[in-house]
């Protein structure tokens, strides 16, 4: 029995997904590509470690062998994908042929402090700005990290019992505060061509991941083009 045109449709739009992912992974490995499709997905995702629809383009891989093998008829095709398939097919596909870039997702002046800098004044621009998260430069303009709120959360309980007054932050320098953040490494660098799903899958790994820098190339002593804290990623979801 013929297939209906709604049916028909949604095969179609199936099948032209399918190839235009299929073409976009043979064109990402070029004369280094897998020769089937499902290959070429378990590529992609042996070396796209973030990358998360592998699993559903094996299961449409399946699918369109049945479609366009096992066809024995005009216009008639033993299954038909459903709504969801489709469309989650075709949202790969955009996200494929149209990624989005760290830059210009995230692209923003990003508020920087100086490690001789004092808690009054971090503590006035969190108020201002409604900001937690300071790169932290020295004189020499060299990085030395990333101040958080939770830095300065461990910096004012060591000294609550000393009840240190505003004039008392003024003395204090961010050097001395940042040395109260998390001994491991709270922030990573980034290209300006980072896909955002990479970028957000690196929180994920890293629970004490609390900010991505974007500069240009992704190197450190490269100018600050944007951040992306924990929060950003959340809202992104």
């Amino acid at each position: 029995m013929p297939n209906s045109p709604a049916e028909l449709d949604s095969i179609e739009r199936f099948i032209v997904a399918y190839n235009a992912i299929d073409a976009h992974l043979q064109n990402v490995f070029g004369n280094d590509a897998p020769s089937s499709f499902r290959s070429l997905v378990d590529a992609y995702a042996k070396k796209h470690r973030w990358w998360k629809d592998a699993e559903i383009l094996r299961t449409a891989a399946g699918l369109r062998n049945l479609l366009i093998h096992e066809k024995v008829a005009a216009y008639e095709y033993p299954c038909v994908p459903t709504e969801i398939l489709v469309l989650n097919l075709e949202n790969i596909r955009e996200r494929f042929l149209h990624p989005q870039l760290a830059i210009p997702k995230f692209a923003r002046e990003v508020v920087t402090i100086k490690t001789e800098d004092s808690l009054a004044k971090v503590l006035k621009l969190i108020h201002a700005l409604q900001i937690t998260h300071f790169p932290v430069y020295d004189d020499a303009e060299k990085f030395a990290g990333v101040l958080t709120e939770n830095g300065i959360t461990r910096w004012l309980a060591e000294h609550i019992s000393n009840e240190a007054s505003l004039v008392e932050m003024n003395d204090e320098p961010i050097r001395e505060v940042l040395a109260r953040e998390e001994k491991r490494r709270n922030y990573e660098f980034a290209p300006s061509g980072a896909k955002v799903e990479e970028l957000s899958h690196r929180f994920h790994e890293n629970a004490y991941l609390e900010a991505v820098l974007i500069t240009r190339t992704g190197k450190v002593e490269e100018k600050l083009l944007g951040i992306i804290t924990r929060w950003d990623v959340l809202r992104a979801q």
